[in-house]
């Protein structure tokens, strides 16, 4: 047993081991050789010899030779490695580049100085190519102006559609027979034929205020939002003329504009789209002068102070079918109210509609004479939002929605779309700083509460 032992240890030490005398020299490969970047077995690959092919060994490490391939020093695992014959020459390891880890703040003077000029010019640019940018976003309004004119003629029809289809009767009831008991029981008869009709318009009612609250509103607000963040109507928010002011108030602007109120302006439209499939809504038409149509679509205190009128509808003179605000749902009709204004495009949730052709004959009487305060009072009194009239003298339909306390009757039925400017080529308006979110005021909400009965 012993001698077994002392010819084992004897084997063990005449077989070949890997030993640095046996280096450098040259090996040859007996199988396709992954040759790595390091001594493992993870390590990247950077070159697939193949069989037979042969390298200089220089080095151990472990089951790894230290290898000279194609000028690179590398590694090769010693498994799949074959002697060939010992080398003469000299080889020196080739020196790995050795990285040292830099930390992000270790800047020279001059480096930071670099960035410094970098930087000036960057925002340099940015206010040039900013101004570049106004005329070009206002170009661009001009053209998506001229052909919203032609693309919102279909919906302008569905729109007129859904206002007859809905009342398909309306025409014969212009003007008031006279008889009370028979108006009565006709209205009654009418008020039920509008149930089938109200599921049947769900799809156009939908379709109308899709587009005109998601594309129409939400289109015509984005560029008021584009301008305001380019051209800040406010000083305090950047002087377009002070390149230091306008680009230091930037951010606040991006985020002000295009971050809230772009995304409060989505959001209303879309919860108004589906109010207005479920709610009747129509989109209707008010002239007004150009101080009354500022104030009344602009949001008070987003660019400027605004005044008391600032955000409400006031009640005017005339007043021929009740006090209240009045709508129109022809724009000609509009036109004719605004005195060469402007007319403001809304959408309008007319509620319960009081058909005057149809009302009591004292009621139908009073109108076609200012201040007609007695239809107001009938109106609200039987619960009735909004009246409807045809003004035969001047062969128009009006909406008035009725408001004794020159306040309009719930605040959230009038949302305001787009202003158009009849002086300057029936273009639409830029509001300063954008429209009001009618929806999320405090006002429209206790009105909404009080609607719900919360």
């Amino acid at each position: 047993m012993k001698a077994f032992r002392y010819i084992l240890l004897l084997f063990v030490f005449i077989c070949p081991t890997l030993k640095a005398q046996d280096i450098p020299a040259w090996y040859h490969t007996t199988t396709e050789l992954n040759i790595r970047k390091g001594p493992s077995a993870h390590s990247p690959i950077i070159y697939r010899a193949p069989k037979g092919e042969e390298m200089i060994a220089i080095g151990v490490v472990g089951n790894w030779f230290q290898v000279v391939y194609r000028k690179d020093t590398l590694y090769a695992s010693s498994r799949y490695l074959e002697f060939s014959m010992f080398t003469d020459d000299d080889i020196e390891e080739e020196p790995q580049p050795q990285y040292k880890e830099k930390s992000s703040w270790s800047f020279s003077f001059w480096g930071i100085v670099w960035w410094l000029v970098k930087m000036a010019i960057l925002l340099f640019v940015i206010y040039k190519v900013s101004k570049l940018l106004t005329y070009g976003v206002a170009i661009l309004y001009m053209i998506v102006q001229g052909v919203y004119k032609v693309a919102s003629i279909p919906f302008r029809i569905t729109n007129w559609l859904q206002r007859w289809l809905s009342k398909p009767w309306r025409a014969l009831y212009k003007y008031n027979s006279g008889n009370d008991a028979k108006n009565e029981e006709v209205d009654g008869y009418l008020w039920m034929a509008q149930l089938p009709l109200y599921v049947l318009l769900t799809p156009l009612r939908f379709v109308n205020a899709f587009f005109f609250n998601m594309i129409a509103h939400c289109f015509f607000e984005s560029f008021n939002y584009i301008l305001e963040v380019l051209l800040p109507s406010n000083e305090k928010e950047g002087d377009v003329d002070d390149m230091l002011t306008w680009l230091l108030w930037l951010p606040w602007r991006i985020i002000k504009y295009l971050c809230w109120h772009l995304s409060l302006t989505v959001i209303e439209s879309a919860i108004w789209t589906v109010a207005d499939t479920i709610y009747p809504a129509l989109t209707l038409y008010h002239g007004t002068s150009h101080d009354a149509s500022y104030n009344i679509v602009s949001s008070p205190g987003r660019t400027w102070g605004g005044n008391m009128q600032t955000g409400i509808w006031n009640v005017g003179g005339g007043n021929y079918a009740g006090d209240g605000i009045y709508f129109a749902p022809v724009m000609p009709t509009a036109e004719h109210y605004s005195g060469n204004g402007c007319i403001i495009v809304t959408r309008v949730s007319l509620g319960s509609v009081l058909d005057l052709g149809l009302a009591p004959y004292r009621i139908y009487r009073q109108c076609g004479h200012p201040n007609a305060k007695g239809v107001t009072k009938y109106g609200l009194d039987k619960g009735y939002t909004t009246g409807e009239w045809w003004r035969s003298d001047s062969g128009w339909w009006e909406y008035c929605m009725y408001d004794w306390q020159n306040r309009y009757n719930e605040s959230w039925r009038i949302r305001p779309l787009y202003v158009i400017d009849l002086q300057d080529s029936r273009n639409i308006l830029r509001i300063p700083g954008g429209m009001s979110h009618w929806l999320f005021r405090k006002m429209v909400i206790k009105d909404l509460q009080d609607f719900f009965d919360f």
